[in-house]
This record gives C-alpha cells, structure tokens and sequence, in this order.
C-alpha cells in the first residue's frame, strides 16, 4: 500500500430495475447498469471488479457521495455496509445486522435455532433432518432509507452481495 494518491478510473453504476435470477449484462451486478466512468484518487488498491454507486451520506439530501464496492469473499465492508441485488427486487444499498447463513457458521459463529417444528420423521436413531439446515439461513438487512424496517430474508432470496470498500466525494457533472 502506498501512502500517496493514486488515481484509478472505475466504472460508475445505476439501478437499471428488479434483479433476475438469469440476468446477466456484461460482467456487470444484475440489476445495474453502466452509468459512465469515474475517476478518484485513492490510497489503497482496489479490486478489479470494483464499481461505484450513488449513496447519500445525509438523509434528505440527494446522493453526496460515491460508494465504492466489490465483488469478493476476501474483502471487509467498511461499516457492515453492503450492495446487494435480491431476486424480484431493485438492487439497494443496506447495512448488514445479522448473518445466519452456513458461510457465518463455518467461520466459527454457531447458530441456534430459533423453532423447531415436530414431525413424524424426528426418530432418535435418525440420521437424516426433516429440515434442511438452509431452510433456517436468514439475513437480517436494514435499507439506508429514511425510516426504512429491518428486513428477515431467506438467503436464497439474494443474489449478489459485494462490500463497501471506500466512500469518496461525488464529483460534479
């Protein structure tokens, strides 16, 4: 990592509508759309596949800032923030509560179960579930909106999921 600004030139994304499962556009996130090119002067290296997106850094106001995400399993979200692409939905930008997916518990952090339903098939010598453990995975989200609610949905309702890596100031068209 250098300590002197660099500049990189990214591409620059818009919600272009729902987000469908099969829809893929050019290497792009499903649900976006290329907008233009940006250019930012940054300290640290980016991803490959980086790309910025409008967010509003102060409710009421219009987009003031740029977020710069990416695709990978390696890179931290600055804040729990992510954009993610749900099925059937228009991609948002939200901060990550709670992940309950079996990635989250591979990485050391056990769930409990919060119900369990009785059914003929639970027969202690079993050693087969009746209920699959992805039908408990959830994600807990909470949307940037203004008085926006938390949102409890199936992971297999998300499509795509990629970090905040940076915020930079939006530049003047």
């Amino acid at each position: 990592m250098s300590s002197q600004p660099q500049s990189a030139r990214i591409p620059w994304l818009v919600v272009s509508g729902k987000v469908g499962p099969a829809e893929q556009v050019e290497g792009l996130p499903p649900g976006l759309k290329h907008r233009s090119e940006v250019e930012i002067a940054v300290i640290q290296t980016l991803p490959k596949a980086c790309y910025a997106l409008d967010i509003i850094k102060k409710p009421g106001e219009g987009a003031t800032a740029l977020g710069i995400f990416g695709p990978g399993l390696d890179l931290k979200a600055q804040d729990e923030v992510y954009a993610v692409g749900l099925a059937g939905r228009e991609p948002f930008i939200c901060t990550l509560v709670k992940d309950e997916s079996q990635a989250d518990f591979a990485r050391g952090n056990p769930r409990r179960k919060s119900f369990m339903t009785p059914t003929p098939l639970h027969i202690p010598d079993s050693q087969v579930s009746p209920i699959p453990d992805s039908a408990h995975e959830r994600i807990y989200l909470k949307p940037f909106e203004e008085n926006a609610s938390l949102m409890v949905l199936p992971l297999e309702k998300v499509i795509w999921m990629h970090p905040l890596i940076l915020i930079v100031e939006k530049p003047e068209l």
